[in-house]
């Protein structure tokens, strides 16, 4: 049976597994690579969902002969992989940031990537929200850094949304 902690990880699961293929779907219709790159975002908070997932579990276990004090630190490597994947993620949006600033390519079927950008502030912000609290609840590191990873979502869609709405307005 699965505990709240892993229900809540597999939920972030489930979400960043639909966010990933709307944004990679709809950015490739748009040939735009900001939401291209919110995309491959999202599909970096996959793997950092997955990872928390798995450490979840792991950490649950009870102590054994080789762990006589238990599993539960594994949630603090889940937890530092994830911060690292939001350096590396944050890294990627700013380097295809600057290279589509430099080429200028423009987007096409702006208000369809719009609306993918609101969507995915929007769910990102209550499995975000639920996240926090559960880990709050149970004192969980990997489900906080996840938390934390979701949280600085929002704010990326919500930059991809502001730059796609300044693009319609001025074209």
């Amino acid at each position: 049976m699965f505990s709240t902690k892993t229900s809540a990880a597999g939920l972030s699961i489930l979400s960043n597994s639909i966010l990933v293929a709307l944004k990679l779907a709809v950015g490739i219709i748009m040939g735009s690579v900001s939401v291209i790159s919110e995309g491959v975002h999202s599909a970096v908070d996959l793997l950092a969902a997955f990872i928390a997932f798995f450490s979840i579990r792991a950490a649950a276990k009870p102590a054994d002969e080789e762990h006589e004090f238990g599993h539960g630190k594994i949630e603090n490597i889940s937890g530092t992989i994830e911060a690292l994947l939001i350096f590396a993620a944050a890294a990627y949006i700013i380097y295809e940031a600057i290279d589509k600033f430099i080429t200028g390519a423009k987007p096409e079927y702006l208000s369809v990537g719009t609306a993918i950008m609101a969507f995915s502030a929007v769910a990102n912000f209550f499995v975000s929200r639920f996240l926090h609290k559960v880990a709050y609840r149970t004192d969980s590191v990997a489900l906080e850094a996840d938390a934390w990873h979701l949280t600085t979502d929002v704010y990326t869609s919500l930059g991809v949304f502001a730059g796609l709405i300044i693009v319609q307005i001025t074209h």
